[in-house]
């Protein structure tokens, strides 16, 4: 599954130091090498704690997507349930209207009921 939030996420951080060396390289003419070694370094160091700081941001949002969808399976699991138990009731009312027909006790029309004629 993609990431989109991370990508997102990574996607600003480095849009960011990419403006950030773009200026480092505007002025390296000027600078001399040993401060932009030290410049570069730095910016890597913060890269790098920008990019644990999205991981970890990713990590939460996950852990919220992941509760989201365990929420939303098991209200599926319980209406399935549900379901199944009407199923099982409409069966077995059928079942014992079947067997209510079946051994109901016949009623036997007495005699005098025929000969009103």
């Amino acid at each position: 599954m993609i990431n989109f939030n991370k990508n997102k996420l990574i996607n600003m951080t480095l849009d960011k130091y990419y403006d950030t060396f773009a200026h480092t390289l505007d002025t390296s003419d000027f600078v001399p090498d040993k401060f932009n070694k030290k410049i570069c370094k730095y910016i890597f160091k913060n890269m790098r704690k920008a990019f644990r700081r999205i991981d970890k941001e990713d990590r939460k949002y996950q852990s919220v997507v992941n509760k989201k969808e365990r929420k939303k399976q098991k209200e599926i699991k319980k209406l399935q349930k549900i379901q199944e138990k009407e199923q099982k009731k409409l069966k077995n009312q059928g079942k014992i209207n079947i067997f209510r027909r079946l051994f109901k006790k016949k009623v036997r029309k007495s005699a005098d009921s025929n000969s009103n004629s």
